[in-house]
């Protein structure tokens, strides 16, 4: 049995190393001059809802610098379209984070109106910021992946409200509903579907039905919630949002302590790999192009996202402050202490 003392202290796995099975394709080359651009958009819409120190904190996490790790192949506009979404989506997560069930639900059905009717105005700055998302980018991708990336986001935005719910009742999930849960609220599917668009892709939802493609895509998809969840959980479970998280699920389904936790979950992280490496070898084995070159290239691109995100979680001060380069080193991980009041940052 876990001793029931709560640790001072756990290990992160090395990640890096599961992860050295993709190539390390560099960071995009025009990463500074989206950037200041990227920037400049966001800030219409941030200040209306966060305070210096939450924009201070932006500005530090540089969640830009993200897709640079994540997308190098990307040209300028295919890039620039990846910042404003991971803004957006990082804009949205601390808004809900902040708010109740009611509150995010009514955030939900604002954005799917938006998406879904381009004659929809509420006049509030989530209607603005995502309807001018929608003409600069997504107006601009192929028929498949428009229409993907809007079911997809709409979906996203509708399962964070139950999120925001399940937070209020501290709720943990089964592993098994946590992983279909965490599909949709990691919003991993519409960066996914940003890849076809960088890579100037429209795959015909044939190759989405496929069930060799589904099972590369899904294992990548995974591999980066499941990473981003052992970089975080020090930080949710000091604001209280833990019971959101694989390490949670993980403890409570196995009834195993914090470090055991993170040990599986890197276990699995090896099994997911290689999932991913296995369809993208079948794939590439079939006489259909869509299959065997764009759909390939698709899940070379999500081995990208893998590694570079990993890479990235470390360049940041998002997971774990000034201590990231230290952490990196020793991946010894200091817990911090339950935060009084969550919302300092947003004052």
């Amino acid at each position: 049995m876990p001793s029931r003392t709560r640790p001072l202290t756990f290990r992160l796995p090395r990640l890096e190393d599961t992860f050295s099975e993709f190539p390390d394709n560099g960071l995009n080359s025009h990463y500074t001059r989206c950037r200041a651009q990227s920037r400049d958009w966001i800030n219409r819409y941030s200040k209306a809802i966060c305070g210096p120190k939450m924009r201070a904190f932006m500005d530090n996490c540089n969640f830009e610098l993200s897709t640079s790790y994540v997308y190098p192949y990307a040209p300028s506009a295919g890039l620039r379209a990846t910042m404003d979404l991971v803004n957006i989506l990082w804009l949205y997560d601390e808004f809900t984070d902040t708010v109740s069930g009611e509150q995010a639900n009514h955030a939900a059905a604002v954005v799917y109106r938006t998406l879904q009717d381009p004659n929809f105005d509420d006049a509030s700055w989530l209607s603005h910021m995502m309807k001018d998302f929608y003409q600069n980018h997504i107006q601009k991708c192929g028929p498949n992946v428009a229409r993907r990336f809007i079911n997809n986001f709409c979906k996203y935005v509708e399962l964070v409200g139950l999120e925001a719910e399940l937070r209020e009742r501290d709720q943990v999930l089964d592993m098994n509903s946590y992983i279909n849960f965490r599909r949709e609220t990691s919003a991993v599917r519409t960066c996914f579907d940003l890849v076809e668009y960088c890579l100037g892709l429209d795959l015909p939802q044939y190759v989405h039905d496929d069930a060799v493609f589904i099972s590369g895509y899904n294992a990548a998809m995974d591999l980066v919630f499941l990473a981003n969840d052992l970089f975080s959980y020090n930080m949710e479970q000091a604001k209280g949002h833990s019971a959101a998280n694989a390490v949670t699920v993980v403890m409570r389904s196995k009834v195993v302590d914090l470090q055991t936790a993170a040990d599986v979950i890197a276990d699995y992280c090896e099994v997911l790999t290689f999932q991913l490496l296995d369809a993208r070898h079948v794939l590439a084995s079939r006489a259909d192009p869509a299959f065997s070159e764009d759909a390939v290239r698709c899940l070379e691109a999500f081995g990208d996202w893998v590694r570079g995100n990993t890479a990235w979680s470390f360049e940041t001060t998002r997971y774990f402050g000034k201590e990231n380069k230290r952490i990196k080193e020793t991946r010894i991980v200091k817990l911090t202490s339950p935060l009084r009041d969550a919302d300092l940052l947003r004052k």
